[in-house]
């Protein structure tokens, strides 16, 4: 009796089974896929949040060692008419901050009598601290950190670009920020040269009631309402922590959130807060309280917060 000694022969995947398997597999990743990035984009937000709220509390404590808070802009020294402004900025409260955000060596590095854009500051600028930085912040594509980008601003109110002097953000009697030593263009009202404290603040409308930074991410320049040609149409530009300039280290609750047109009258995607995350912007207030306020939020409920002491009382539900 003749016995076989060859192994069985084993039934390999047919072209049919296989792409099966491919399409089940593509079909579970397809379904997975949404559920790990929104975990993930919820993770990058939570990140951003901690940014704000460190950003926050490193302006309470430059406030309980200077009994004030930072200024917009630091270190302008120039003349100049507000007919003939000029064209010069200082350097941001995101500087003077930077001992209590763990980041007194490159805060050493500055020169706070020079200009912002001083070759003395301009290497020490262009490197931004990650807290600094939203990780869901996509940086221009004309460069990166190294460049000095950020992601955050100081609030200036409903202050318009087309109305401030250009030395910098100049803030009116009603609002947080002021500039240090601005001596161009200034009208005759000792208000704007005051100091601010949380003090200030917390005596007037209340510390849970005033913005003090936001988020000011990039901004894609559409121009679909002017009748000539823009040079910037299309482009991108993103805010500079060290430079305190109108749409660098400064935003404007005078626009809409996320703004991306550019108009004739108005240019709101240049100065208004605008933030990586969908349907509006994370701002930290002067408690150090971190909230997200929605692209619909009520347009006077957003000048009241910006506003330190209109003694207005907000009404909590529309934000």
């Amino acid at each position: 009796m003749w016995i076989s000694t060859l192994a069985p022969t084993r039934r390999a995947f047919t072209l049919i089974e296989l792409l099966v398997v491919i399409a089940i597999i593509g079909i579970l990743v397809g379904l997975l896929l949404p559920g790990v990035q929104a975990a993930r984009e919820a993770s990058r937000r939570m990140s951003c949040s901690n940014n704000l709220k460190q950003i926050g509390l490193a302006m309470h404590a430059y406030n309980d060692v200077n009994r004030r808070l930072p200024p917009s802009a630091l270190g302008i020294r120039v003349a100049g008419t507000a007919r003939q402004p000029v064209h010069r900025a200082g350097l941001t409260a995101f500087v003077s901050i930077l001992p209590y955000v763990e980041q007194s060596a490159l805060f050493l590095e500055f020169d706070l009598d020079a200009d912002a854009w001083a070759p003395e500051n301009e290497i020490p600028a262009k490197k931004t601290p990650a807290v600094y930085l939203c990780p869901s912040m996509s940086l221009p594509d004309s460069g990166g950190a190294s460049d000095g980008y950020s992601s955050y601003a100081v609030s200036t109110g409903t202050k318009k670009y087309r109305n401030q002097i250009h030395d910098g953000a100049i803030i009116d009697s009603m609002n947080v920020f002021r500039n240090e030593r601005v001596t161009a263009g200034l009208p005759d009202d000792l208000s704007w040269l005051t100091w601010v404290a949380v003090d200030d603040i917390s005596n007037a409308d209340g510390t849970t009631n005033t913005l003090l930074a936001g988020e000011f991410g990039v901004q894609v320049r559409e121009t679909t309402s002017l009748p000539f040609p823009y040079p910037g149409s299309g482009g991108e530009s993103a805010g500079k922590w060290a430079v305190s300039y109108p749409y660098h280290s400064t935003a404007s609750t005078f626009g809409k959130f996320n703004a991306k047109e550019i108009s004739l009258f108005d240019i709101p995607s240049y100065e208004s807060f605008r933030g990586p995350h969908a349907g509006g912007v994370q701002f930290v207030l002067s408690d150090g309280s971190v909230r997200f306020l929605t692209e619909s939020v009520d347009g006077v409920v957003l000048r009241q917060l910006t506003a330190r002491n209109d003694g207005e009382v907000i009404d909590q539900e529309p934000w």
